[in-house]
């Protein structure tokens, strides 16, 4: 889940957000459209606060499930 995404379906406020991981409220506005990437620690605080609804890889556009390997791949 994205963390515009978690904001959305909880109603939770950029600023109240903000203060629960230690960050701006302009930095979560950025964290949230995409035009900032969380360094790691701010990362972990959104996890947490998030209760593991956002992860790093919903940053990155990446599931949580491994990638199913191809036909094609279980000869390698």
């Amino acid at each position: 889940m994205t963390l515009d995404d978690w904001l959305a379906r909880t109603a939770t406020k950029e600023d109240s957000f903000a203060a629960s991981i230690g960050a701006s409220q302009a930095a979560v506005n950025r964290y949230r459209h995409g035009r900032r990437m969380p360094r790691p620690a701010v990362m972990a605080r959104i996890v947490a606060a998030t209760g593991g609804a956002v992860t790093a890889n919903d940053f990155h556009g990446l599931s949580e499930a491994p990638p199913k390997p191809s036909a094609g791949a279980a000869g390698l």
